[in-house]
């Protein structure tokens, strides 16, 4: 019986499982989505990394779904299952700084809070290329690119990255890495970097290099207009962006603010996110433009990336709220004024107040990795969109209006910045095409490192690499919404 076998392994563990009607075990399933209501059979808090491999073999054995969870921010759930294992890394905790190569260590238990933290107390000044939120996990982000507010000046994340430790389907654990000479350890840190999470194995643990910002301090902020100035702050950033230095990134939001006099009132807003890698004088004339341009307001900061990290990483999180996200890929130029009017159109008709949309600006060092550099594709892209629909917990009635607006925004969104693709970080299983619109050219390669290191396909989901799963073009089914398996014959 599965439940002997349970007692067993739970001998077997330094660490500890938790099982349905154990009392931290409703807690240990909730994610940031709160609309995902998976519940494994099992959850494993592993203490040691030995722990990680017994509870993977633990799922092989007895055939049962497998997932990993970090921070729980996976967009769809992808982190959990139902009536499977779910390894939850956070005990797995240990940062280590190697001040000669300039190189950080972590166990993959860890969240970007935790390495932003421990940088701050070397008191070297060196900074992670990492997460905008805090409680995002390293392994997740990076495993599917990894865009941060200094990109421009140092790639993404993936680029940042020397080396990892895995466990692959076989049991084993690697050590790969930029100091990789076998062919198969190669081909399987290029898929690690941009293939997205759950589709190789399990990280463990991961070395990043961290960077010497070129100042002690940065400049940071938000600038929020009215919705109704969409189209003439686009009109003005959209050719803009395009001569700023490296060092200069301005983010997007879409969505609502507090009246600055009413408080109990929201008006809707277009905002910009600057945050300039350099001296706080040469950040401010660069935003001369936007400036007078007549914003509602303009808080600006002079901060440490961590301490901006602290500050600004928590507004975009879900906290428990239903949500759906997806997500689009845009080129230079592609936030156009027919993307304004479709925001301006969109956010006026936005069932609920709590959603909004972000986007990341990219560019700068991060096009300078050729598209199959690494499996990450986009290196040519300008802008990632990202829409977050939230509604309230309590009312599962408003899930398809809320799902319907969403998918509609974007594919308007989509068509007017001629899109390239979508970020699988955001990942979306309502999204047509998914393996194209993720992957690109990069997922025939991807499909072959899958076969050779995956051959018995144990690290599978409903939108793992090889997975034949295709939603219609057409929003028709929200049920792929519910679960993180292929169903059979889908």
């Amino acid at each position: 019986m599965l439940s002997s076998a349970i007692s067993q392994l739970s001998r077997e563990l330094s660490g500890y499982i938790l099982q349905p009607g154990e009392a931290e075990y409703e807690a240990a399933i909730r994610i940031d989505n709160g609309r995902i209501q998976f519940r494994p059979r099992l959850i494993i808090f592993p203490a040691v990394i030995e722990d990680v491999r017994l509870g993977f073999k633990f799922a092989v054995t007895h055939n049962l779904p497998f997932s990993v969870k970090g921070g729980g921010h996976s967009a769809a759930g992808y982190c959990m299952n139902e009536g499977g294992v779910v390894m939850a890394m956070k005990n797995l905790n240990k940062i280590t700084f190697n001040p000669k190569n300039e190189s950080v260590t972590a166990e993959m238990g860890v969240i970007w809070y935790d390495v932003y933290k421990f940088m701050q107390e070397t008191g070297t000044g060196l900074v992670p290329v990492g997460g905008g939120c805090p409680t995002v996990a390293p392994p997740g982000f990076m495993l599917g690119g990894g865009y941060s507010f200094v990109s421009r000046s140092y790639g993404m994340s993936i680029d940042n990255l020397l080396s990892l430790k895995i466990i692959t389907p076989d049991g084993e654990l690697r050590h790969i890495g930029v100091h990789s000479s076998a062919q198969d350890d190669i081909d399987l840190f290029w898929a690690c970097r941009g293939g997205g999470g759950g589709n190789f194995g399990i990280v463990t643990e991961m070395e990043m290099r961290v960077r010497k910002p070129n100042s002690e301090k940065m400049l940071v902020g938000q600038i929020r207009y009215p919705l109704e100035q969409a189209e003439e702050v686009l009109g003005y950033y959209n050719d803009w962006v395009e001569g700023l230095p490296d060092a200069m990134a301005v983010y997007g939001y879409m969505g609502n603010q507090k009246d600055l006099i009413d408080k109990t009132t929201n008006i809707k807003v277009i905002g910009l996110t600057p945050v300039f890698n350099g001296d706080c004088k040469e950040g401010v004339d660069l935003l001369q433009g936007l400036l007078k341009l007549k914003p509602i307001n303009a808080d600006l900061y002079n901060m440490t990336l961590p301490e901006w990290e602290f500050y600004n990483g928590y507004t975009t999180i879900v906290d428990g709220r239903s949500s759906y996200i997806r997500s689009s890929v845009l080129p230079p130029k592609g936030m156009n004024n027919k993307v304004a009017k479709v925001i301006q159109d969109a956010m006026k008709h936005a069932p609920s107040p709590d959603s909004f949309a972000v986007w990341t600006h990219a560019g700068g060092a991060i096009e300078k990795v050729p598209a199959d550099g690494t499996a990450y594709v986009h290196r040519q892209s300008r802008f990632i969109p990202e829409i977050k629909s939230i509604w309230d917990l309590n009312k599962p009635g408003d899930t398809l209006e809320n799902v319907e607006w969403a998918y509609s925004f974007f594919e308007a969104l989509s068509k007017a910045g001629n899109a390239t693709g979508a970020y699988v970080n955001y990942i979306d299983p309502l999204l047509h095409d998914w393996q194209q619109q993720y992957y690109g050219s990069n997922y025939k390669r991807l499909m072959n490192i899958k076969k050779t290191i995956d051959p018995n396909n144990y690290f599978h989901f409903q939108q793992s690499v090889g997975s034949p799963f295709n939603p219609s073009k057409k929003l028709t089914d929200l049920s792929p919404l519910n679960r993180t398996q292929l169903i059979p014959d889908a």
